[in-house]
């Protein structure tokens, strides 16, 4: 006997003993059937999207706060980051503006402390 068969023979017994009940039962099997419908809760409505919303929903929204405090940590770290290279090209460029107007003396290019002369402010500056 195949699936095909089982199920048809299963649904003829079925039909045939809900033909054989009485009315009776029947109203009451109807009221029982009506006051279940009518205490079943109604789930609110989720974003499905192949599992997504539930996903979403169940481990995401527990993790918001946690989530948006590591995006604004990430954030701040990649905005001090710019800002010191900002600072840092600042710099440099000022010492390469110097050196190509040609504003500083020749010892210096001769001197070993170059670097300490680099370092402090112009005179320009003062």
């Amino acid at each position: 006997m195949n699936d095909r068969e089982f199920t048809y023979k299963v649904r003829h017994l079925l039909n045939q003993g809900a033909h054989d009940i009485d009315r009776v039962t029947a109203d009451k099997l109807m009221k029982a059937r009506q006051a279940a419908l009518a205490h079943q809760k109604v789930a609110p409505a989720q974003l499905s999207l192949a599992g997504f919303g539930h996903m979403a929903a169940d481990v995401l929204l527990p993790q918001a706060r946690t989530l948006v405090a590591l995006l604004g940590l990430a954030l701040a770290v990649i905005g001090v980051t710019y800002w010191n290279n900002y600072e840092q090209a600042t710099e440099n460029e000022e010492i390469d503006s110097a050196l190509l107007a040609d504003e500083l003396p020749i010892n210096a290019y001769l001197d070993r402390g170059f670097h300490v002369w680099l370092e402090q402010p112009s005179s320009s500056q003062q």
